[in-house]
Protein backbone atom coordinates (compact mmCIF):
# COMPACT_ATOMS: atom_id res chain seq x y z
CA UNK A 1 0.00 0.00 0.00
CA UNK A 2 1.24 3.47 -0.84
CA UNK A 3 1.30 5.29 2.53
CA UNK A 4 -0.26 8.50 1.17
CA UNK A 5 -3.27 6.49 -0.10
CA UNK A 6 -3.88 4.47 3.07
CA UNK A 7 -6.53 6.79 4.52
CA UNK A 8 -8.44 7.06 1.22
CA UNK A 9 -8.32 3.27 0.75
CA UNK A 10 -9.63 2.77 4.28
CA UNK A 11 -12.54 5.16 3.66
CA UNK A 12 -13.37 3.37 0.40
CA UNK A 13 -13.37 -0.01 2.15
CA UNK A 14 -15.72 1.38 4.81
CA UNK A 15 -18.10 2.77 2.15
CA UNK A 16 -18.17 -0.55 0.30
CA UNK A 17 -18.84 -2.44 3.53
CA UNK A 18 -21.71 -0.06 4.36
CA UNK A 19 -23.26 -0.52 0.91
CA UNK A 20 -22.94 -4.29 1.15
CA UNK A 21 -24.45 -4.30 4.66
CA UNK A 22 -27.51 -2.59 3.16
CA UNK A 23 -27.97 -5.32 0.58
CA UNK A 24 -26.40 -3.57 -2.41
CA UNK A 25 -24.65 -5.99 -4.77
CA UNK A 26 -21.21 -4.46 -5.21
CA UNK A 27 -20.65 -6.42 -8.42
CA UNK A 28 -23.36 -4.32 -10.10
CA UNK A 29 -21.68 -0.99 -9.30
CA UNK A 30 -19.39 0.66 -11.80
CA UNK A 31 -16.30 2.55 -10.68
CA UNK A 32 -15.08 5.54 -12.65
CA UNK A 33 -12.09 7.35 -11.18
CA UNK A 34 -12.65 10.57 -13.10
CA UNK A 35 -16.43 10.82 -12.59
CA UNK A 36 -17.34 14.29 -11.32
CA UNK A 37 -13.77 15.50 -11.62
CA UNK A 38 -14.01 17.31 -14.95
CA UNK A 39 -17.21 19.35 -14.61
CA UNK A 40 -17.71 19.54 -10.84
CA UNK A 41 -14.24 20.47 -9.66
CA UNK A 42 -15.38 21.46 -6.16
CA UNK A 43 -15.97 17.84 -5.23
CA UNK A 44 -12.92 16.56 -3.37
CA UNK A 45 -14.09 13.23 -2.00
CA UNK A 46 -16.56 10.49 -2.84
CA UNK A 47 -18.82 11.34 -5.81
CA UNK A 48 -21.83 9.44 -7.15
CA UNK A 49 -24.20 9.37 -10.07
CA UNK A 50 -27.30 7.38 -10.92
CA UNK A 51 -27.86 6.47 -14.56
CA UNK A 52 -30.75 4.68 -16.18
CA UNK A 53 -30.05 1.00 -16.93
CA UNK A 54 -28.42 0.82 -20.33
CA UNK A 55 -27.72 4.55 -20.47
CA UNK A 56 -24.19 5.35 -21.57
CA UNK A 57 -22.04 8.10 -20.09
CA UNK A 58 -22.48 9.91 -23.43
CA UNK A 59 -26.22 10.30 -22.74
CA UNK A 60 -25.94 12.85 -19.91
CA UNK A 61 -27.36 13.97 -17.64
CA UNK A 62 -27.72 11.26 -15.02
CA UNK A 63 -30.93 11.05 -13.02
CA UNK A 64 -29.06 12.14 -9.88
CA UNK A 65 -25.48 13.00 -8.93
CA UNK A 66 -23.49 14.56 -6.12
CA UNK A 67 -20.59 14.13 -3.77
CA UNK A 68 -18.45 15.43 -0.92
CA UNK A 69 -16.89 18.89 -0.96
CA UNK A 70 -15.24 19.23 2.44
CA UNK A 71 -12.24 21.23 1.24
CA UNK A 72 -14.46 23.91 -0.30
CA UNK A 73 -16.10 24.52 3.06
CA UNK A 74 -12.66 24.83 4.66
CA UNK A 75 -11.69 27.50 2.12
CA UNK A 76 -14.98 29.38 2.36
CA UNK A 77 -15.13 28.90 6.14
CA UNK A 78 -11.86 30.71 6.78
CA UNK A 79 -9.99 27.49 7.57
CA UNK A 80 -12.81 25.91 9.59
CA UNK A 81 -13.65 22.50 8.09
CA UNK A 82 -17.32 21.61 7.77
CA UNK A 83 -18.18 18.11 6.53
CA UNK A 84 -20.37 18.58 3.47
CA UNK A 85 -22.17 16.53 0.86
CA UNK A 86 -24.50 17.71 -1.84
CA UNK A 87 -26.48 16.29 -4.68
CA UNK A 88 -29.13 16.95 -7.26
CA UNK A 89 -32.07 14.96 -8.58
CA UNK A 90 -33.03 16.05 -12.09
CA UNK A 91 -36.85 16.18 -12.18
CA UNK A 92 -36.98 16.27 -15.99
CA UNK A 93 -35.14 12.93 -16.13
CA UNK A 94 -37.49 11.42 -13.54
CA UNK A 95 -40.51 12.60 -15.56
CA UNK A 96 -39.07 11.09 -18.74
CA UNK A 97 -38.57 7.79 -16.95
CA UNK A 98 -42.10 7.80 -15.54
CA UNK A 99 -43.68 8.60 -18.91
CA UNK A 100 -41.62 5.86 -20.61
CA UNK A 101 -43.00 3.29 -18.14
CA UNK A 102 -46.66 4.17 -18.83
Amino acid sequence: MIPSLAEAASRMEARLAALEARGIDLDTLEFEGSFGRTTLEYYDGFVFGFLVDGQSRDNWPPVASGGRYDEMTRVLGNGRPVPAVGGVIRPEQVLKLRSAQC
